[in-house]
């Protein structure tokens, strides 16, 4: 808006100095006719000021006879030309500042974007993607959307900045450019299911290790997106019917977890954890750290290998390395018991020592 801003004063100066100096040459000519016989007027006045602002040249088109009229027409072209070219560097630097900004800017966040490791690419912003985009914000969580339509990813970015790639999502070079090697996981959220069918193939051939998640509005092509990579496959069609049966049967468990996916104050979220080999809560019993140190509600565990969770685990149950946890709690706690079950990285002094 400052850019604007600036460009309307500028127009705005430039017609009150011309105004107010017609009105200088107005008043000096009160008394005065033409050669015709014919009054001044303060529109005369003014043609003779924008002529003489903008450096055309008509000649004196009021009279300039005393040593005062041509003092006040000097002052007149010196102001005039001044005030243009006030506003011409206004126009320049609104036209130049803005192809500047947008370049720093797109380098800036092409930056942000190759300095991020296991963070999540969100293909397609559209129905579905906005959506995804939302939750990742609200929780924190590190990603790059992928879009084909800048004017509307635009507008998304307008209401709360993330960073962004302008490409077809199922161009490898496109991929690429979003860190799809150094990725954790991928959504696949285009419109098509002929789409993200290609798209998980891209990404499971470009990146072995990576979690996949693509949406299927027909049920029919689940399968055949899974055996092109994708690990999990997500149809609207059945989450629309889960939640409509679940307003029926369960409506105050459904208004739960809609206050509690939009509260604004906190972030609560279930969540799982992971705890590694090596990490501070690995070997550890629940009662320990996460129960004592954490606020968060531990709801299940689930020991390695296994198929089946330990719902409301006790709190002398042992956590070991390769478990998993889902918890209820805020965001920033979550992520601080993330923290503790992650695996200790040694130094690199300690690492040479060794």
């Amino acid at each position: 808006m400052t850019r604007y801003r600036r460009l309307i004063i500028a127009f705005v100066l430039i017609a009150g100095v011309n105004l107010a100096l017609a009105g200088g040459y107005w008043v000096m000519n009160q008394g005065r006719t033409n050669q015709d016989g014919s009054e001044i007027g303060y529109l005369q006045c003014l043609y003779m000021t924008v002529v003489s602002t903008f450096t055309v040249g008509y000649g004196e088109l009021v009279p300039v006879v005393t040593a005062a009229d041509r003092v006040y027409t000097m002052l007149v072209i010196v102001l005039g030309l001044g005030t243009m070219g006030y506003a011409l560097s206004q126009m320049t630097a609104f036209v130049v500042e803005g192809d500047l900004k947008e370049i720093i800017e797109r380098r800036k966040m092409e930056k942000s974007i190759a300095a991020l490791r296991g963070h999540f690419i969100v293909c397609g912003t559209g129905d579905v993607g906005r959506y995804v985009i939302e939750e990742l914000l609200a929780t924190k969580r590190p990603f790059v959307a992928v879009e084909t339509d800048e004017a509307h990813v635009r507008k998304l970015t307008a209401k709360q900045p993330f960073p962004y790639v302008v490409g077809d999502a199922t161009d490898e070079a496109v991929l690429a450019q979003a860190g799809i090697r150094v990725a954790a996981g991928v959504m696949c959220a285009l419109p098509n299911d002929r789409d993200n069918l290609v798209l998980a193939m891209t990404c499971r051939q470009v990146n072995p290790r990576i979690r996949i998640v693509a949406k299927a509005q027909d049920i029919k092509l689940s399968q055949r997106i899974k055996s092109a990579g994708a690990d999990s496959v997500v149809s609207p069609q059945f989450i629309g019917g889960m939640r409509l049966v679940s307003e029926m049967v369960r409506p105050t468990v459904v208004s739960f977890l809609d206050l509690m996916l939009r509260d604004m104050d906190k972030a609560m979220r279930v969540e799982e954890i992971e705890v590694q080999a090596g990490s501070q809560l690995a070997g550890t019993r629940l009662v320990e750290h996460v129960v004592a140190d954490s606020n968060v509600l531990v709801m299940a565990l689930k020991a390695p290998g296994a198929d089946k969770f330990l719902y409301v685990p006790p709190s002398d149950a042992v956590l070991e390395p390769g478990c998993l946890l889902v918890v209820l709690g805020e965001t920033e706690s979550v992520a601080q018991l993330r923290a503790s079950g992650q695996a200790v990285q040694p130094t690199q002094q300690g690492a040479g020592e060794a």
